[in-house]
């Protein structure tokens, strides 16, 4: 009989491997017809623009781990930017092969180079994921608000169909969930006071208690303002890497800076989606975004494999040598930077 860890594994390797087929699905859906031509557009292209664009990633890159270091030292803990830097790409390149994981692994990194308690940088990395979702939908309202013609019709064309069928049958998926959570409370003060005597709730508290600290680090910084002025930096960065890459094709060269906004958004819902690294749903929005511009829907799929893949590369080549280094340092006695420099 498989015990509750084999099964667990087996279930998040299924996640895995049905995340990685619906990307790969996508990706072929959108290019079996015309990939050939997306490679002959390719060579057309005017890389500088996006060598451009792979250099303000680089500084969106610097500016996150800056960010992060930040909200570390309200926990007390004082890591080099260059330590939390590593961190950060080795956490994108894992991210590519398994969606989410890289958040953790960033943070059993600097477990391994600088021995801070994963709970701590956990919570900062929760604090961060949570203004990043907070930015991005203030960007989106923005952008809506100035684009809202183009994604009023790009959104409904995308959503029609599905949002008539849960109009539909709403007041049955209310009664499902009011149910739904009946249930869960009822359950709960049935099994709770066994629950809380348990050992391993013990242990949840305190790992709760942990983590919370470290949420709580964005109310304790120690300079704000640094820390706002990233945060707004990072997303002029995310604009920039993206708006620059219309420069470098024919059929996009014409696009201005409204639909970079769009095309900031988009690929901020893309790389939400639970796909390793946006594939095929970042090529789905932004070529279906791209054709409310004027552009061709195969035109829009070329500027997308372009500016994704240029993407990629980037992490690919900073993640590994990052990996490589941490390999490295992980030889060295361990460095504790619980001082302040």
């Amino acid at each position: 009989m498989l015990s509750l860890f084999s099964i667990k594994n087996l279930f998040n390797t299924l996640k895995v491997l049905v995340s990685l087929g619906l990307a790969l699905f996508l990706f072929w859906y959108l290019y079996k017809d015309g990939f050939s031509d997306t490679l002959q557009r390719l060579k057309e292209v005017k890389y500088q623009w996006v060598v451009l664009s792979m250099g303000f990633g680089i500084i969106s890159h610097f500016l996150r781990a800056y960010r992060w270091k930040l909200l570390l030292e309200p926990t007390g803990h004082y890591p080099s930017l260059p330590r939390t830097l590593i961190a950060v790409f080795v956490g994108y390149l894992v991210n590519l092969a398994v969606p989410r994981l890289g958040e953790v692994t960033r943070c059993l990194v600097l477990k391994k180079t600088n021995q801070i308690p994963v709970t701590s940088s956990l919570g900062t990395v929760v604090s961060e994921r949570i203004l990043d979702v907070l930015s991005l939908l203030i960007i989106t309202g923005i952008t809506f608000l100035i684009e809202f013609e183009k994604l009023n019709e790009f959104f409904s064309s995308l959503f029609a169909d599905k949002l008539t069928v849960v109009y539909s049958n709403m007041e049955q998926i209310i009664w499902y969930l009011i149910i739904f959570t009946i249930l869960i409370i009822g359950l709960w003060y049935l099994i709770k006071d066994k629950i809380k005597q348990s050992n391993w709730w013990q242990k949840l508290k305190s790992f709760s208690r942990q983590l919370w600290l470290g949420f709580i680090s964005i109310t304790r910084l120690k300079n704000p303002g640094a820390f706002w002025l990233s945060t707004i930096g990072i997303w002029v960065m995310y604009y920039l890497m993206s708006f620059i890459v219309f420069h470098s094709m024919e059929p996009t060269a014409h696009l201005g800076w409204r639909a970079g906004l769009a095309l900031l958004v988009m690929g901020g819902l893309a790389y939400s989606a639970p796909v390793q690294g946006g594939i095929g749903a970042y090529h789905l929005l932004v070529s279906g975004l791209l054709v409310y511009y004027g552009v061709t829907r195969e035109e829009g799929l070329s500027f997308a494999f372009l500016l994704h893949s240029s993407q990629m590369v980037l992490i690919l080549l900073a993640g590994l040598a990052s990996s490589i280094i941490v390999l490295i340092l992980g030889k060295k006695p361990l460095v504790s930077d619980d001082s302040p420099p």
